[in-house]
């Protein structure tokens, strides 16, 4: 039975990680930097759409220059001879300044090439009161915290 089971689920990733169209669909938040949209131990699902899909506002998900994992909001879209295609400046949301200027990423921002995928997100409210929310299993990415220790 478990055996079954543990089949089944890395089916699953299998098959998110071929549609996504990235290596592993989830990713768990570590900080607190995103509260508070994302909270320690919540699980994203992220895919990697093309450069022109992603905009000011969206998630992404990239290693900083220190190689820690990051979890920021795009919040400008630059060009410089070594993005490719475009950059992507991101911040916290809890932070008070861009990771560019806290060492977290080159100085013009992040290369679509070095983006891990972005967090898939979902529209909520009515009207002009949209709002773009991530899309979120709150705390179960805790577990992994206890395994890793």
């Amino acid at each position: 039975m478990a055996v079954a089971a543990i089949l089944v689920v890395y089916g699953l990733k299998l098959t998110l990680s071929y549609a996504l169209n990235v290596s592993t669909p989830f990713v768990v938040v570590e900080g607190s930097s995103m509260l508070p949209s994302l909270y320690t131990g919540d699980i994203v699902i992220i895919h990697k759409p093309s450069p022109d899909k992603i905009k000011i506002g969206d998630i992404i998900v990239y290693r900083s220059l220190r190689g820690n994992l990051v979890i920021h909001r795009v919040v400008e879209v630059t060009t410089a001879p070594y993005c490719k295609p475009v950059c992507y400046i991101t911040k916290g949301d809890n932070n008070l300044h861009p990771d560019n200027m806290i060492g977290l990423e080159p100085p013009k921002g992040v290369s679509y090439s070095e983006i891990i995928g972005v967090v898939i997100t979902v529209h909520v409210g009515l009207g002009e009161s949209k709002a773009k929310v991530p899309v979120r299993i709150p705390y179960m990415g805790l577990l992994s915290f206890y395994l890793r220790s």
